[in-house]
């Protein structure tokens, strides 16, 4: 198994090496007990994943605009729980939007109403992702779909999961997917050698399962969860298991914002491990 080594940089150090036209930055924003991630791509697409709780709106907001980000050409909410999608609405109503993904699944809850209404005023139409679906971003990067295969009644189990890949390096972004579905989706897709990933359901021992992470063998985790949740979220278990394929784990729980770079050969970060 081919391993990265994996390199914390001063951030001046990195932007000079590389170019910062060359990289792909990921950006896991700290919004507590939720998820929200910040992609912009070489090429200055911007892509938001999820959007933390209902309040979540400021963090998210000024996060966007730090980065110098105007626009959104995609959000992606991976699933309508209130701790992903709670602060679209108001995302979507301060930013320019030009699509938004979400999977084939409706929900009674106010988040989802909130942010069906916003897209109604910004005349956004909602597209449905689902697995095998692939969106080609720029050059040497493509967006693949690995889940959800049909509609399940679990939302969480409805996750989008997807693949990012950048030259030589893989990404992986699991929403809230469960031990189910990495299953599946370990016996469809090559998903052997995942250089990031971002670990399902805040470190629920429920998923990042041990065959999961032997097949994966993630360099490095990123784990969005809260300080002292009362869910016990990232689970010991989950965190053994990790260790155990010798993944390199980040928690907005204990670093707050957390900012990947990739060139597309490497992966550099500012933040230690934890």
């Amino acid at each position: 198994m081919k391993k990265i080594t994996f390199l914390i940089f001063i951030i001046i150090t990195l932007l000079v090496g590389c170019g910062k036209k060359d990289l792909l930055s990921i950006h896991i924003i700290d919004v507590g007990q939720g998820d929200s991630i910040l992609i912009q791509t070489p090429k200055n697409t911007n892509i938001l994943v999820d959007g933390g709780n209902e309040d979540s709106s400021l963090i998210i907001s000024k996060f966007i605009k730090s980065k110098k980000a105007k626009n959104l050409d995609l959000v992606i909410a991976t699933h309508p729980d209130t701790d992903h999608i709670g602060s679209l609405d108001n995302v979507i109503n301060k930013f320019k939007v030009s699509k938004l993904y979400l999977p084939n699944k409706n929900t009674n809850n106010d988040s989802y109403y909130n942010l069906m209404q916003a897209c109604n005023k910004k005349n956004i139409k909602p597209q449905y992702l689902s697995k095998g679906d692939i969106i080609n971003l720029e050059d040497n990067l493509k967006l693949t779909i690995l889940n959800p295969s049909y509609t399940h009644e679990d939302s969480n189990s409805n996750s989008i999961v997807f693949k990012l890949d950048y030259k030589n390096k893989s990404f992986l972004f699991t929403g809230d997917a469960t031990k189910e579905n990495e299953i599946e989706m370990i016996n469809n897709f090559n998903l052997n050698d995942i250089d990031f990933l971002k670990v399902a359901h805040h470190g629920s021992k429920n998923s990042s399962t041990e065959e999961f992470l032997k097949s994966t063998t993630p360099d490095v985790a990123a784990i969005s969860c809260g300080y002292d949740n009362t869910y016990g979220h990232p689970h010991k278990d989950t965190l053994l298991r990790l260790a155990q394929v010798n993944t390199k784990v980040y928690r907005t729980d204990k670093q707050g914002h957390i900012s990947f770079y990739s060139d597309g050969n490497t992966i550099t970060t500012t933040s230690p491990p934890d």
